[in-house]
Formats: structure tokens, sequence, C-alpha cells
């Protein structure tokens, strides 16, 4: 009970960590849009909330990995800029996908053997 606890205190940081980020980043027409969204929103949420570079990297990489299946570079490019300009459903959007995966890395550091 005591590590399904410290699970959801470990989700919930990292949703609040990745929120709090500055939203007045731009996402660039040239650049990859997946690239910068781990390299400037996601690992740093992850690691403010209190991961390791390693396991933020780690979950990121499962979130990003799982956009590109879903998105097109265009429309992960619209979603990205509404994210950052504080859209609630982008934000909502994205935090769905990262708790997935990073609901894995989490298990993993708390489960492992």
């Amino acid at each position: 009970m005591k590590k399904t606890y410290t699970t959801f205190a470990l989700m919930a940081f990292f949703v609040v960590g990745w929120g709090t980020l500055t939203a007045s980043q731009s996402v660039q027409a040239s650049s990859d849009p997946f690239a910068d969204f781990m390299k400037n929103d996601c690992v740093p949420g992850a690691q403010k909330a209190g991961l390791t570079k390693n396991e933020a990297q780690q979950g990121c990489t499962c979130t990003m990995n799982t956009l590109r299946k879903k998105y097109s570079t265009p429309a992960f490019r619209t979603l990205l800029t509404k994210y950052r300009s504080g859209d609630a459903k982008a934000k909502q959007t994205l935090r769905s996908y990262g708790e997935t995966c990073f609901e894995q890395v989490l298990d993993d550091i708390l489960f492992e053997d």
C-alpha cells in the first residue's frame, strides 16, 4: 500500500512539475517539435518533479515515441504551441500520454528487485 501511495505521489509531482514549466517557449518551425518537447518541457519537468535525469529521459523517450505514433509533425507542432500558450485541453492531452509512460518508469523504480 505504501508503494502505491508513493507511486501516486511521484506521479502527482511529475504532473505538477510538468505543468509549471514556462509556457512562453515558441516552437521553431524548422525544429523537430517532438525533440523540442522532450528537451524543453518533458525532461526538465520530470527532473523538477524529483526524477533523476536518466529516469526523466526514459519516461520522456516513451512519451515522445508514443506521441510520434499518434501525431504528424505539423499536428504535434500545433498541439505543442497550444500547450505552451496555456491551453488546458492540450495540457491534458500531453499529460495523459506522459502519465502512461511515467507510470512504468515509477513502477521500475519502486519495485526493483
